[in-house]
């Protein structure tokens, strides 16, 4: 009797512990609620202004000086706001590092006259041609499409020195 026992015990605990391994390895990691760069950060939804940077020569030999002579565009336009907005209404490809590329520019996005975040881009060479944010400490990549080059292209011939 005692052995019969002593096998139920053995069984109940082990079963048990089984249970608890068991449940926990079903529990998952929850799923990307972002679809887009729009999305990740809500408060692109209150933009009201942005300044389009455009670097007079990125790709010049100095990389550490290259972002410190630009012209820029500046725009209240809701239509300028909506195509940037349309242009980070992509998925996104999240990096622990930027890219080996140089940024062509970049746009400083405002609500009620405070800056709030900065898209970096580029498009130039077919292997470096993105749209980017930093959140987090991680870099938020998109492709960028060709109605938005066509966008930033006339966006720089408007563009003047600071």
């Amino acid at each position: 009797m005692k052995p019969v026992i002593l096998l139920i015990l053995i069984s109940a605990i082990l079963s048990s512990c089984t249970g608890r391994n068991s449940k926990a390895t079903v529990e998952k990691e929850p799923a990307t609620a972002y679809y887009s760069i729009a999305e990740l950060d809500e408060r692109l939804a209150n933009a009201d202004s942005a300044v389009f940077v455009f670097f007079t020569d990125p790709f010049t030999k100095d990389s550490l000086q290259y972002t410190r002579y630009y012209k820029q565009y500046n725009t209240t336009a809701t239509a300028d706001i909506e195509s940037m907005l349309g242009a980070l209404n992509s998925p996104f490809t999240k990096q622990e590092k930027p890219r080996p590329c140089r940024n062509e520019g970049k746009v400083w996005i405002f609500s009620e006259n405070k800056v709030f975040q900065t898209i970096y881009f580029g498009w130039s060479k077919s292997n470096c041609s993105f749209i980017y944010l930093i959140k987090d400490g991680f870099f938020y990549y998109t492709d960028i499409k060709t109605p938005f080059i066509s966008t930033l292209t006339q966006y720089r011939e408007k563009a003047t020195e600071p």
